[in-house]
């Protein structure tokens, strides 16, 4: 997908939300029906090409979660934000959500609490609230890191980065990492705005928190319970098995049969997905990682179309 050269400035659009300053772009025309939530640590930047394309079929919110760390960054205090920002919007009364990664521990809160907002969700590679399985399945400090389950760890290092205002560094180091080491077509506006964001300490903050939240048992207890959750349509998109292995093997220095043990663990976590609900598929982006919406948008489409065609 080649990027688009962009119109206007984006995310020039700010409101203040229960103590977060959010700021948000809405792409297309008419009411919202399309919420992207993006994963731990995203920028709007990394989804400004996708919400361009996707602005062909829907009017497409894309927005970044608050970053006052003084609000709880929990899932239910993220969910209220989101609510009271589309109250403030123009917005269809049933919506679709786009959700990747941690942003799908967002979109099921969501359509907990407001399951009458909620037409469907697409989960893209989406965290599992059993994430802290790996703790039982990996015990040591060691097999944690080299498994990928502790993301803390790059947050932390950039934080300190970012507070010693070493933002060139950063800026070296990321051109290298994702998003940009699955997608070298962003447009330079969007290029520019998520190197810059990646300087700021309070992104850095806000990611901390929320992955510590993510799996704080008393926060996520809830959303591990299935008859809470509305039968609504679901379409859970995860990764190819054999492209991960092999880049758990490449940046864990692992064996391979780590990195397939690794493998079947997040697969299985993230299929408790398709057990929520009655109306649910799952397609599998075979040729990508864990990044699919910039390296497989057609199984996006795929995903989107399917569910719309659901009542």
């Amino acid at each position: 997908m080649q990027y688009f050269k962009m119109k206007k400035s984006l995310l020039l659009d700010s409101k203040e939300i229960e103590g977060q300053h959010i700021s948000y772009c809405i792409f297309g025309e008419g009411d919202i029906d399309l919420v992207i939530e993006m994963g731990l640590g995203a920028v709007a930047g990394e989804w400004w090409h996708i919400a361009e394309c996707l602005s062909k079929q829907f009017t497409v919110l894309l927005y970044e979660r608050g970053r006052n760390i003084s609000k709880t960054r929990s899932s239910k205090n993220i969910a209220v934000e989101l609510h009271t920002l589309l109250r403030k919007l123009p917005c269809k009364s049933n919506i679709i959500f786009l959700a990747h990664s941690q942003g799908g521990l967002y979109a099921q809160q969501f359509a907990r609490m407001y399951p009458d907002m909620v037409r469907g969700v697409v989960f893209v590679d989406p965290l599992s609230a059993n994430d802290n399985t790996y703790k039982s399945v990996f015990p040591t400090a060691e097999e944690q890191k080299k498994s990928g389950f502790d993301k803390s760890e790059n947050f932390v290092i950039m934080r300190k980065m970012a507070s010693w205002h070493l933002g060139f560094v950063i800026k070296l180091i990321m051109r290298k990492a994702p998003p940009f080491y699955y997608y070298n077509q962003f447009s330079p506006e969007a290029k520019k705005y998520i190197l810059n964001e990646l300087t700021k300490v309070s992104l850095h903050d806000a990611s901390l928190e929320e992955y510590r939240l993510a799996h704080e048992e008393k926060e996520i207890c809830q959303l591990k319970a299935k008859g809470d959750f509305p039968q609504i349509p679901i379409v859970l998109i995860t990764h190819g098995s054999e492209f991960e292995i092999k880049e758990i093997m490449e940046f864990g220095q692992t064996t391979k049969d780590f990195a397939a043990k690794v493998e079947e663990l997040w697969q299985s976590l993230m299929q408790e997905y398709l057990t929520f609900t009655e109306q649910s598929i799952l397609l599998r982006a075979n040729n990508s990682g864990h990044y699919i919406h910039l390296t497989d948008f057609e199984v996006i489409m795929q995903a989107l179309q399917w569910l719309m065609k659901r009542k």
